[in-house]
């Protein structure tokens, strides 16, 4: 079998009214932050589940460090599974400290073994020095921390995060799937994290599967799933961004309302197909020496820049990036360009 630390294969999941993931296949390699992203109802925990012994496959195998955990027939219990899961509702014990509270998967632990996995994990998650508190006693980020310790306590061979930072406000939300990525690279666990926020997933993981439909859409880094996207579903998934409609003129340019795009490797289309090119507000910039020119219709501050709306002539809207200082009013005439070497096209 190829190296991986955990081994997905053609799995097919269904409960009463009707399949819920159909042929799904993925595989994460040792120490890999793997996540699934997609909307709700795609499928994302209900894989989960099956990843940890809850759910029942139709077909298919799950395989972790080469050890078969579950097909149709056959299926490890989940608590010898060697896998480590970390829930949206945070469930700390309220009558155990925090140290007491990371203690509780080591009862096969010596005290000696105990402590000193405990004064580890603290030291990693930025918590020494508070193992005496009680989870009342913490913040809503701290709790999250304690709670990812525990689960890392044993050292499972895999952990899933099922959505574990929805409850917490957007902006801790960022900081701690970056510090979470941090702690579980450093301690060289694997690990497979659902949720539905596009920046939760690109702070968090090294590849993801954007998922729909309980089909795996894309596997890829955050970069390629941003600047590359295979399909229109995952393009707009996973970022802001429009279509508007252009032709092919040569192997490597189209033409469209702003002018001919050149792209920097040849194009999948023949020469004058019909395509659609997919712009993100990033590739849109307010530009005063720019000649071709923009209908600002919709602005939104974003503290470093705006967000513009900006109308062309031919009615489509597109999202534009400026400065912050550059303060124009709705209805005025603005300089637009291009800032783009990459063009993302798909067929009309």
């Amino acid at each position: 079998m190829e190296t991986a630390a955990l081994m997905i294969r053609n799995i097919r999941l269904s409960y009463q009214d009707g399949m819920i993931v159909d042929d799904f296949s993925l595989s994460l390699k040792p120490q890999e932050l793997g996540c699934l992203l997609g909307p709700s109802g795609c499928g994302k925990s209900t894989l989960l589940r099956a990843i940890a012994g809850f759910q029942e496959l139709n077909s298919g195998e799950i395989w972790l460090d080469n050890a078969l955990l579950s097909t149709a027939r056959h299926r490890v219990v989940p608590e010898l599974r060697g896998v480590g899961m970390v829930f949206q509702d945070i469930a700390l014990f309220p009558h155990l400290t925090v140290a007491q509270n990371i203690a509780f998967g080591l009862t096969d632990w010596t005290e000696e073994s105990q402590a000193k996995r405990i004064a580890e994990l603290l030291e990693l998650i930025d918590l020494a020095g508070l193992n005496q508190r009680y989870p009342h006693e913490l913040s809503g980020g701290q709790q999250q921390r304690v709670a990812l310790a525990r689960a890392m306590a044993p050292k499972p061979k895999l952990l899933l995060l099922d959505e574990p930072f929805s409850g917490l406000d957007t902006e801790l939300r960022g900081r701690l799937a970056s510090e979470v990525r941090t702690i579980l690279k450093s301690d060289g666990i694997c690990s497979l994290l659902v949720t539905h926020d596009q920046r939760e997933a690109f702070d968090f993981a090294d590849r993801i599967a954007v998922m729909h439909d309980g089909h795996i859409c894309q596997f890829d880094t955050p970069f390629n799933l941003y600047h590359e996207p295979m399909s229109p579903f995952v393009a707009h998934f996973v970022g802001p961004g429009e279509m508007i409609d252009a032709r092919v003129e040569g192997p490597r340019s189209v033409s469209s309302p702003l002018g001919v795009l050149t792209n920097d490797a040849t194009l999948d289309f023949p020469v004058g197909s019909d395509v659609q090119i997919f712009l993100r507000p990033d590739d849109l910039i307010h530009d005063d020496d720019s000649s071709y020119q923009a209908t600002l219709v919709g602005k939104h501050f974003r503290g470093a820049h705006h967000l513009y709306e900006v109308k062309l002539d031919n009615g489509v809207v597109l999202g534009c990036f400026a400065p912050s200082h550059h303060n124009h009013a709705i209805g005025e005439r603005i300089g637009v360009s291009l800032d783009i070497e990459h063009l993302v096209v798909f067929p009309k």
